[in-house]
Formats: C-alpha cells, structure tokens, sequence
C-alpha cells in the first residue's frame, strides 16, 4: 500500500484527549453533507489490548454510536494505537469488505 507509512503513523501516535470526538464528528459531518462516508469501522492496532481483540471483526458504526477510543478498558491509554477508518459508499456497495471476503453489514444511517 503507497501510504503504509501514514497508516504506522496514525497507529503509533499518542491520542489527543478529545480524539474520539474530533474524528467522529468529522466523519459525521461527512455523512450528514451526503458524502461518500457510510461510516466509520475500528483499526486494532497490531499489540491492541484485550478489549479491542473482543470488538466485532468489520464492523461498521455509525459515528454516534462507535465505541470510543482508546477503549475504558484499554491499559496503554492516549498511546492505544486504536483507529478509527471511514467505510466508503463504494466499498459498502461493492457487496464485499476490502479486508475480507465477508459482505458488509446492512448500511447505516437511512
């Protein structure tokens, strides 16, 4: 992938305190202005703690109801190396996660 060094970038960041609101509300912005955000799924760092382990695989949240990040649970804290990652329309349409052979689930938000 051309930008895997932005990826490890975004993942070995430490978190602004409000991380979770920022991110999710632009994500919510984007999907209330009609874009191409169907919302939002969580990253798991590759050293990701229990709690993020036990998360749906490929889930897709709507930004309000996302679980926050870093999770209550999470022992590393603002280094959790947790994301949040927009699922797109076309990718939602496409029948098929780009992760996984598995389909998405139903789309959000209508």
């Amino acid at each position: 992938m051309a930008f895997d060094w932005l990826d490890k970038f975004h993942h070995d960041m430490e978190k602004d305190p409000d991380y979770a609101e920022k991110t999710l509300a632009a994500y919510r912005l984007g999907m209330r202005a009609k874009g191409s955000i169907a919302g939002v799924t969580i990253q798991p760092a590759q050293n990701c703690c229990d709690a993020a382990r036990q998360l749906p695989k490929n889930e897709i949240y709507h930004p309000d109801k996302a679980p926050r990040l870093p999770l209550p649970d999470c022992p590393q804290g603002r280094r959790c190396g947790c994301v949040y990652r927009p699922t797109m329309t076309y990718q939602e349409h496409a029948g098929v996660d780009e992760k996984s052979s598995e389909p998405p689930p139903e789309k959000l938000g209508e």
